[in-house]
């Protein structure tokens, strides 16, 4: 086929048949990416190519190639013989041997019958008949032509080829038509080039091969990536209707890797009417559409029933809005805006219903504005006042109320008792908590109905008021889920000894199978009941307490382990600062670090690495053990438990500017003592020598035996060990162990 008489079909040729228009892309302001405005496509008289089907003409008698399609041919492609009488006589006989009786007065001509097409098409080649999909091209007189294609993925890979052909306007999509289902076998990537894919029928794209059920698509379903790069989906106005479906396993609840749309790099992608993103369960942050760097136009279209760790739709970029569009009931977020991302309206939103979520909330944040339309007249106040009314908040945190300047829209913050804020995870959504049933219940206990999909044991505890995700999920602790929940039901959750300051609740539940989820309750102070009121004593019960209440801070960030760089952290046992003591009393005492429950003692707070470092991002383990005291009246008194408390630590990845630079600051702060080490060997625990042949003995105990003083360290705790010993004074500690009792 000579690329030089395709002319790709431009993009106003399917704004007739209901497609999204290029103009929409360039529809939006300073941060969405301006994609080629479309022409439309006339000819010289000035009509459309209309979108109903014109009559096929009669086929010659003998035709030696596929006849031209005259100009008044639809986009939808109509079946034409190649190789056919214009009127026979006679049938081929069936094989049955049944042959069809004609008129007399007919005259019949000499048949010749078509060949059948290939069982296995060549892929990427073009195929002689209509299997579902096809790519529309306009020839020189102005007609179209339909040229079809085995699988969807061979379309896009043609069209694309006709986008960067010399003589294709760059500023006219190539048209991708489908008319059956598809299952992508692998990611379709959009690059240098505009492509749409028109539904001139019901028809769904999926993850799942309909002929091997256990073969699936894991990963991303279409990327768009570079800044000529753009993705349409739409479908025609008469009957079309275009799903794309992340749907992955036999209960279509599997965890996928990837999302139905991912656009980076300055790439744009766009829906129109008629168009369903639905069905994805994924690890990805945006479910259906994951937008980091690139522009997303929403002219219509639903988005529902994903999830993804932070919603349905993801961007950290303005994305644009106009016309009918629905974005909701999805798990977690449905419209996740990064960081100063907000909606922008480009046209009239009509019954639209947009749920939204924005990261750094806060009173007054813009979440809506208004933009430009595609004939470049900007969006009334009233057109934006009634498109503002059209949006809602994800949690009752806030509500979205119209801006003092009439043209954009806000974030008011609601006085709730207590709200649920949602956490990141990596697992479809299974805990749920159910709204509004978080409740005082004295002062010092709340409760909080949860429900969950899936059979598991959960538990909760409690941190400071703005903690970190990182650290939230940094304190959850395996071993304490011990709550049995059936799954599809309720449980109660009756949290008690609540601390007086500002606090939140986290409920954790780990299922049979996959990673735990969190659940953040806030709750709030001011609705809290009065403490009641304890009449004063001369004597008290004694304090008791569990090792594991001892604090450990200075560790909660990762940290760059160049060599000769060191970190101090803090321990504080539990009940250590506490003061009027009474008999009985019981408190914890720091005594040492470890990086295994019998490995080295290390007596200094202090933690680095003396000459290779670690350049990766790795967690590793860490075990401080306390000695138990006991007040007798008069002084504390040394008991013989002594217990540890299990944490970890993390490293950074450090790059190789980070490391040569500090490598030559050491240098030239230590003349005496340079750092000779290029650092090639450093970026892995696994490179590292231990200081001696571990034990195969494997030991849990959270207390020693006085007696045991042999270092039981499995290889791989003893290799870290051996990267990150505690210094003192600046020297590694890296020696035979002596006997010496705990």
């Amino acid at each position: 086929m000579r690329k030089k008489q395709l002319y790709a079909v431009i993009l106003a040729g399917v704004v007739a048949a209901g497609s999204v228009p290029g103009t929409a892309f360039a529809a939006q302001q300073d941060s969405v990416q301006t994609a080629a405005e479309t022409i439309d496509n006339e000819s010289a008289a000035g009509s459309e190519v209309p979108s109903e089907p014109a009559e096929t003409p009669e086929a010659p008698s003998e035709p030696t190639e596929t006849p031209e399609v005259p100009p008044e041919t639809p986009s939808e492609p109509t079946e034409t013989p190649t190789e056919t009488p214009a009127e026979p006589t006679e049938t081929p006989s069936e094989p049955n041997g049944d042959a069809q009786p004609v008129p007399e007065t007919t005259v019949t001509p000499e048949v010749t019958v078509a060949p059948e097409p290939s069982a296995t098409p060549i892929p990427g080649e073009p195929v002689e008949t209509d299997m579902g999909v096809s790519v529309n091209l306009i020839q020189a007189d102005e007609s179209v032509k339909p040229v079809y294609y085995a699988t969807l993925q061979d379309a896009v890979n043609a069209a694309l080829e006709y986008y960067q052909a010399e003589d294709h306007d760059k500023s006219k999509a190539v048209v991708v038509e489908i008319t059956k289902q598809f299952s992508l076998s692998e990611t379709v990537r959009i690059e240098n080039g505009k492509i749409n894919i028109v539904a001139a029928a019901d028809v769904s794209i999926g993850r799942i091969d309909p002929q091997d059920p256990n073969k699936v698509l894991d990963g991303d379903m279409f990327v768009v990536t570079g800044k000529d790069s753009e993705l349409q989906l739409s479908a025609k106005k008469n009957g079309g209707r275009l799903t794309l479906s992340g749907e992955n396993g036999s209960d279509g609840a599997e965890l996928s890797s990837g999302s139905l749309v991912r656009v980076e790099n300055g790439g744009s992608f766009g829906i129109s009417d008629n168009v369903i993103l639905s069905g994805n369960t994924t690890s990805a942050e945006g479910a259906a559409i994951d937008s980091k760097g690139g522009s997303v136009v929403l002219k219509g279209g639903t988005i529902t029933g994903n999830s993804g760790t932070k919603g349905a739709v993801y961007s950290n970029a303005d994305i644009a809005v106009q016309g009918t569009i629905t974005i909701k009931d999805n798990t977690g977020a449905n419209l996740y805006l990064d960081g100063e991302a907000a909606a922008v309206v480009t046209d009239a939103l009509t019954n639209s219903s947009v749920s939204l979520s924005a990261s750094a909330a806060a009173n007054q944040k813009v979440v809506v504005k208004a933009g430009s339309k595609a004939d470049g007249t900007a969006v009334s106040a009233d057109e934006f006042k009634a498109a503002a009314e059209q949006f809602a908040y994800d949690t009752e945190d806030y509500s979205i109320v119209l801006g003092a300047d009439g043209l954009t829209a806000v974030l008011k913050q609601e006085q709730t008792a207590a709200t649920p804020t949602p956490t990141p995870t990596t697992d479809p959504s299974f805990l749920t908590y159910q709204s509004k049933t978080l409740k005082w219940v004295d002062h010092n206990t709340a409760t909080a109905v949860m429900s969950t999909t899936r059979d598991c044991k959960w538990y909760y505890y409690f941190v400071d008021t703005g903690t970190s995700a990182e650290n939230i999920k940094r304190q959850y602790n395996a071993n304490n889920a011990k709550n049995e929940a059936k799954a599809n039901t309720k449980f109660t959750v009756k949290a008690e000894k609540i601390p007086e300051k500002e606090t939140w609740l986290v409920v954790a539940a780990k299922p049979t199978t996959g990673s735990a989820q969190l659940r953040v309750l806030k709750l709030n102070n001011n609705s809290r009941p009065a403490a009641p009121v304890t009449p004063t004593v001369t004597t008290r019960a004694p304090r008791k307490y569990q090792v594991t209440e001892s604090k450990i801070t200075g560790l909660e960030n990762p940290l760059k382990f160049f060599p000769r760089k060191f970190y101090d952290f803090q321990v504080v046992g539990a009940g250590q600062n506490d003061k009027d003591p009474v008999s009985n009393d019981e408190r914890w005492i720091p005594l040492y670090w470890s990086m295994s429950v019998n490995g080295t003692k290390n007596n200094s707070w202090r933690i680095g690495s003396q000459e290779k470092g670690i350049r990766e991002a790795a967690t590793y383990p860490l075990y401080v053990f306390f000695r138990k005291q006991t007040y007798n009246g008069k002084e504390w008194v040394d008991t013989d438990v002594v217990e540890y408390m299990k944490t970890s630590f993390s490293s950074a990845e450090i790059t190789d500017e980070e490391w040569n630079a500090y490598i030559d600051e050491y240098n030239n702060e230590h003349p005496d003592d340079g750092l000779n080490y290029d650092g090639t060997g450093a970026g892995s625990v696994a490179d590292l020598t231990p200081t001696e042949a571990p034990s195969s003995q494997d030991t849990g105990s959270s207390e020693r035996n006085p007696a045991d003083t042999a270092d039981n360290t499995p290889l791989g705790s003893m290799s870290a060990l051996a990267a990150l010993s505690l210094l003192a004074g600046g020297y590694v500690i890296v020696r035979k162990r002596k006997k010496e009792e705990i």
